[in-house]
């Protein structure tokens, strides 16, 4: 398998009525072997945010290699698109959130994704993401839009207060998320 090859399947798979659902069946595809798409990814270091975990994007499509290092918890956020992970290797906790008309979260559920599952999140869900394992949990990220162009939102782990995503104040707060006993 190779990079053009996912990108050329994830393009195709979202051609139609229902983007997500597109996605999400090239993601069940692709769980048949993992060890393959995996192996397309290594010139990915995963790491480092969204700007250097990118292999490809476009207004309807952006694709990551996303690499949790274990200790390491996401900052409350959401995608401003609909989202859909598939976890290549560790194992991540996802803690969902519904925001409020006030913009207050409120806690939803939490899923244990390990190696194949697959996490479909739609375009309002808010989540906090971990690695919980002892060794990072790597994932193939699906976004229905240009990651880095839309309006997302980020909320304080501490006190909850909404922000919009701005890189730098996103690493503060996933670095108070990370040091905190738990999701909030």
């Amino acid at each position: 398998m190779q990079v053009h090859e996912l990108v050329a399947a994830f393009a195709q798979g979202i051609d139609g009525d229902d983007p997500m659902a597109g996605a999400r069946s090239v993601l069940d595809d692709l769980r048949a072997d993992l060890d393959a798409v995996a192996e397309a990814l290594l010139f990915v270091s995963g790491t480092g945010g969204n700007a250097a975990q990118i292999f490809y994007r476009s207004p309807s499509l952006s694709l990551l290699k996303v690499n949790f290092p274990v200790g390491r918890r996401t900052p409350p956020h959401d995608h401003g698109t609909w989202a859909t992970i598939l976890l290549l290797s560790g194992a991540e906790k996802n803690t969902l959130y519904r925001a409020d008309d006030d913009s207050a979260l409120r806690r939803v559920s939490e899923v244990v994704l390990e190696r194949g599952s697959i996490l479909p999140m739609r375009a309002k869900a808010v989540h906090v993401a971990e690695c919980v394992g002892a060794v990072p949990a790597v994932g193939l990220h699906v976004y229905g839009g240009d990651i880095l162009g839309l309006k997302r939102r980020m909320w304080d782990p501490e006190n909850l207060v909404q922000h919009p995503l701005e890189w730098t104040l996103y690493e503060k707060l996933a670095q108070k998320a990370s040091a905190a006993d738990s999701a909030p």
